[in-house]
C-alpha cells in the first residue's frame, strides 16, 4: 500500500459527502468520543474494559475479554500508550489480542489508546492491500506489524503532508453536511479511513 494507492479516496469523499446509513453515521459520530477515553495518563482495569466494549461497539462480533490474560493486556496497553513509532515492534501487543481473542479488536484498542502510532486493521483494510481475508491470517501479529510499517511508510513518502490536509479538509465537511460536530483525526487515521473507504 502506497501514497497513490489512496489519493482517491479524497475524491469520493468530496464527491459523497453525507453520511445517512446510520452504521457508518455512529462510527463517525462515535470516533472522538472513544479517542478521549483512551487518553488518560495510565488504562486503569476499568478503562480497559470501557474502551474493549466501545471497541467492539463497531464491531459485528460479541467481546470476550479473557480474565487469564488480563494482566498482561493491561501491561500491553500501558506500553502501548508510550509507544512511539520507532518503537511499536517491542510492544507485546500479542497479550492485548489474546486477552480480546482477535487481533482485529486489538488493533482497535491499540489505536485508541495511542491513534499516533496504532492504526485501525479489519478484513476490508486487507481486501483494500490486495491480501483478502480468506488468503490471509488476520489473527497473526506479524501481518498487523507489516500494515502498520506500511501505514509509517505512506506518512513519510514526498506529498504525504499535502494529502493529510486534503483530507483533513473533506472529512471537516463531511462531518458538517452529516451533523456531526467537527473534529480532527490523526494521519495514521486519515490512511487507514482512506483505505476503507476506498475497499471493496
Amino acid at each position: 500500500m502506497r501514497l497513490q494507492d489512496i489519493q482517491p479516496a479524497i475524491a469520493l469523499i468530496q464527491n459523497d459527502p453525507v453520511v445517512t446509513e446510520l452504521r457508518s453515521h455512529t462510527y463517525l459520530s462515535t470516533y472522538p468520543e472513544i479517542i478521549a477515553l483512551g487518553q488518560e495518563a495510565e488504562i486503569q482495569a476499568r478503562q480497559f474494559k470501557q474502551l474493549a466494549l466501545m471497541v467492539y461497539g463497531w464491531m459485528p462480533r460479541v467481546l470476550r475479554i479473557d480474565s487469564a490474560h488480563f494482566p498482561a493486556a493491561l501491561e500491553a496497553a500501558n506500553a502501548a500508550k508510550q509507544a512511539t513509532a520507532e518503537g511499536f515492534e517491542e510492544i507485546p501487543i500479542k497479550h492485548i489480542a489474546d486477552c480480546l481473542h482477535s487481533m482485529v479488536g486489538a488493533s482497535k484498542l491499540l489505536h485508541f489508546i495511542n491513534p499516533k502510532v496504532f492504526p485501525i486493521w479489519d478484513s476490508k483494510i486487507q481486501a483494500f492491500r490486495g491480501l483478502p481475508d480468506g488468503n490471509y491470517d488476520m489473527s497473526n501479529i506479524e501481518n498487523y506489524l507489516e500494515y502498520v510499517r506500511d501505514v509509517h511508510a505512506i506518512v513519510r513518502e514526498d506529498g504525504f503532508d499535502e494529502f493529510y490536509e486534503r483530507y483533513s479538509v473533506v472529512h471537516a465537511n463531511r462531518l458538517k453536511q452529516s451533523n456531526i460536530e467537527e473534529y480532527q483525526v490523526s494521519n495514521l487515521r486519515a490512511i487507514e479511513a482512506s483505505a476503507f473507504e476506498l475497499a471493496p
